[in-house]
């Protein structure tokens, strides 16, 4: 099962001509004062070398985030090498670089690519491959292959609860307001953003009290911008669907705001810069402040965003949800690094696949983004460690087990991370 580095240097030059791998760069350290995380480790033991692959979906800062985190930070520390992929936009081009990544001997495979995954995890398995996806999705066509560790995709129940957390911390149910809600691809059967637009609906169902004429998750699934009914005249909400990229999409939310009725616009996806020129001018020439609660990523724009002031003196974002890429890649490694060394029985007591779901970050307002934006920096302030991703594998601490690695996924929130890297 083990392979040598000689050999692998040496094949690596067939998979870089065949499918292109791309890699950065950092280092390791640091400790952690959560009992779940960080305990009886024991870091003199010998570390075997294993070799994972791992396939993008894009490549952007945040990927070269990730890249430098797993290459440089956790394969040291653990005797890992990596091998990356470029970005894979379908399921020949993944299947293709599996095998490449076997050819060069690949022990587990993480996959971002979620196009193909059944076909990806069977070929796998028939090549001797442990794989694990980057999904909120299961795939239960596939749970019971044996080589199958799991997925650790965002949980959707959390993504729920951090839009209702967040919209909680904004609005006042004593001051009534109208909303435009962003639904994204929630019509389309994108789970996270149906999720996020129930969550949103329903957290403004009970906060104003409001009457519906269709059930929550019909709702959801509106597929045309429409205003709905909310039982009161003070609460307007409207649902628009779909991407900036449609055609008069960006045309038809401008238009919505200049009518002055709305105080709000909550959208699943990134949307600052998308709506940013339609809300200034709304917000110019009527002098209201619109809010703007939105997922966002870690970088400069949604850096400027929380700190740049709009003509009313407010945010130009004032909230969001954050999902911290490197958190799925380290939940990644627990499970192919449990599977590779033989101890697969102890995480899937089943002998099914599973789920280790994290929560996304709710960040309510600049100085939380600040603290927050330090997370995946360098060494000491990973999401996780080195040192906390040994103490999640049964060769380092007999304590782990299938109880052991939900417990941890349970305690994952924005508050937790904040502890764990003295941040509070």
């Amino acid at each position: 099962m083990k392979k040598k580095l000689a050999f692998i240097m040496a094949v690596l030059v067939l998979v870089f001509s065949l499918a292109g791998c791309g890699s950065s760069g950092e280092t390791q350290n640091e400790d952690s004062n959560n009992n779940q995380v960080s305990n009886n480790n024991d870091t003199n033991k010998p570390q075997e070398n294993i070799t994972i692959a791992v396939a993008w979906n894009s490549m952007d800062a945040s990927t070269q985030t990730r890249m430098r985190y797993l290459e440089s930070h956790i394969g040291p520390a653990l005797g890992i090498d990596f091998i990356f992929s470029e970005a894979i936009s379908d399921t020949s081009q993944l299947i293709t670089f599996l095998e490449n990544a076997y050819a060069a001997g690949a022990d587990g495979f993480l996959s971002s690519v979620t196009d193909g995954t059944e076909q990806l995890v069977s070929r796998a398995d028939e090549l001797g491959i442990y794989t694990a996806v980057v999904s909120s999705r299961l795939y239960e066509e596939v749970v019971e292959v044996p080589t199958f560790m799991g997925v650790t995709g965002i949980a959707l129940s959390r993504v729920a609860s951090a839009y209702g957390e967040l919209i909680d911390s904004q609005f006042d149910s004593a001051e009534p307001a109208n909303f435009i809600i962003v639904s994204g691809g929630s019509a389309m059967g994108v789970s996270s953003h149906n999720e996020a637009t129930r969550s949103m609906l329903e957290t403004l169902r009970v906060k104003y009290d409001l009457t519906y004429d269709r059930d929550v998750a019909d709702l959801a699934r509106t597929n045309a911008t429409s205003p709905i009914s909310t039982g009161r005249e003070d609460v307007n909400i409207t649902i628009v669907p779909g991407f900036s990229n449609m055609d008069g999409y960006l045309s038809g939310v401008s238009s919505l705001l200049q009518t002055g009725r709305f105080d709000a616009i909550l959208s699943v996806y990134a949307t600052v810069d998308t709506f940013s020129t339609a809300i200034d001018e709304v917000e110019r020439a009527l002098g209201k402040n619109i809010k703007v609660l939105c997922q966002a990523n870690f970088g400069e724009n949604t850096k400027r965003a929380f700190e740049t002031l709009d003509s009313t003196g407010n945010p130009t974002l004032d909230g969001a949800i954050i999902y911290a890429g490197t958190v799925n890649d380290a939940y990644g490694v627990v499970l192919l690094y449990n599977g590779i060394t033989g101890h697969g029985d102890a995480i899937k007591p089943e002998g099914r696949a599973i789920v280790m779901g994290p929560a996304p970050l709710v960040v309510a307002n600049a100085q939380e983004y600040g603290l927050l934006s330090q997370l995946d920096t360098r060494d000491d302030m990973y999401v996780y460690t080195a040192d906390e991703i040994k103490n999640l594998l049964k060769v380092y601490n007999e304590d782990v087990d299938y109880e052991f690695l939900m417990n941890v996924t349970a305690q994952f929130s924005t508050d937790n991370i904040l502890e764990r890297r003295g941040l509070k």
